[in-house]
């Protein structure tokens, strides 16, 4: 986990925030987080942070830039949720995921 920034920064800005909804599917929503020291902060809407109010526990997906790379995906957990959206958050777990090939 020490070194989940500098993994991350291999990956770019560019992230997707997937929200638990209990009335429904999960919530995909683009996101484009920065680290400070281990936490993740970046910006949501009103919906994705009402249900991380209720439920603090989520993932956020780097995909893979090419068949031949991995995707990155941190499980996270919510340390605060600020009134203008800006959700902070402290990585739980992270794994990288090969990409699906069409040979299985």
């Amino acid at each position: 986990m020490e070194l989940l920034p500098e993994v991350v920064r291999g990956y770019g800005q560019s992230a997707y925030a997937v929200v638990s909804d209990p009335a429904g599917p999960p919530r995909v929503t683009h996101v484009m987080p920065t680290f400070t020291g281990v936490t993740l902060t970046f910006g949501l809407g009103r919906t994705s942070c009402a249900l991380l109010k209720a439920n603090p526990h989520f993932s956020v997906l780097w995909p893979a830039a090419h068949a031949s790379t991995m995707s990155l995906i941190v499980d996270a957990d919510v340390l605060g949720v600020a009134a203008d959206g800006t959700v902070t958050v402290r990585a739980a777990a992270a794994v990288r995921h090969r990409p699906a090939h069409d040979d299985g």
